[in-house]
């Protein structure tokens, strides 16, 4: 009788909190459908009396489909920079013996302790004086080359795996670069879908950083352009406008923890060796 007063509250206690989290999200997709007037009605309601699908058409012509390929083009270019660069470094440290790793580790971490924000001038005028202000470049590089979480992240699942696999690897004759991609990368999908979801996750809601650099037409991103849709006091533009942006501006994100779950889950509860 305990086990099944105990196991109850706790499901309880999940639906309670499941809803409570969730509470936002349904509030969005609710607004978005909702007219101008019914959104600013008080109280407010859940669900739209008559949805309104124009609201989807108006934030799209702000969105644009230059914008969403944008912002792939942007999202996608960092997290494959950071794979192409954080990879090898990360296996290389982890097993590949050579002097200096410490000091190696540590010039990884601390920078890690430093606010963005300091250093966003800076990155700025680095950027300015390579002459990548409004270009794709511009954009990816400084923030693809930021990716001491992505090498420490990796370093920590390859330091897991058995070191009989690498052995017999190199005395088959392998090559370092043949034993990272034949052994090591197989075995770390789940590293790999979680960071690719997290790094994509991130590198899509970024505003700052395209605002500064690129806030040109050609290369605006997603974030950029739904600013203006947040509207406020004096903006003629319906809540319900930039709700709808904003859900169009989550599908993606969506689509890509959909895709990577069951490897995202694997990748957060255990060491991801099957």
């Amino acid at each position: 009788m305990r086990t099944v007063l105990s196991n109850t509250a706790r499901y309880v206690g999940i639906v309670i909190g499941a809803f409570v989290l969730a509470l936002p999200l349904l509030f969005m997709v609710s607004g978005s459908l909702k007219s101008a007037t019914e959104i600013n009605t008080f109280p407010p309601k859940l669900l739209p009396t008559t949805p309104v699908w124009q609201n989807f058409a108006d934030a799209w012509n702000y969105l644009t489909g230059g914008v969403i390929a944008n912002s792939f083009v942007f999202a996608i270019g960092i997290v494959g920079l950071q794979l192409i660069i954080s990879l090898p470094a990360a296996f290389a440290l982890a097993k590949i013996p050579f002097k200096w790793t410490g000091v190696i580790m540590a010039s990884l971490v601390i920078p890690m302790f430093i606010p963005g924000n300091l250093t966003l001038i800076p990155l700025f005028i680095v950027t300015f004086q390579l002459g990548w202000l409004n270009s794709f470049a511009g954009l990816i590089i400084p923030m693809a080359a930021q990716c001491a979480f992505a090498i420490l992240l990796f370093r920590q699942f390859f330091v897991s795996l058995p070191g009989g696999l690498i052995e017999a690897a190199r005395i088959d004759g392998a090559s370092w670069l043949r034993v990272l991609w034949s052994i090591a990368l197989p075995l770390s999908r789940p590293a790999l879908a979680t960071f690719c979801s997290v790094s994509f996750l991130t590198a899509w809601n970024m505003y700052i950083w395209p605002q500064i650099v690129a806030p040109d037409p050609a290369h605006r991103v997603i974030n950029v352009a739904l600013a203006p849709l947040a509207g406020g006091e004096n903006s003629l533009i319906s809540p319900s406008v930039g709700l709808a942006g904003a859900v169009i501006a989550m599908v993606p994100v969506l689509i890509v923890f959909i895709v990577f779950q069951k490897w995202y889950i694997k990748g957060v509860a255990g060491t991801g060796l099957e």
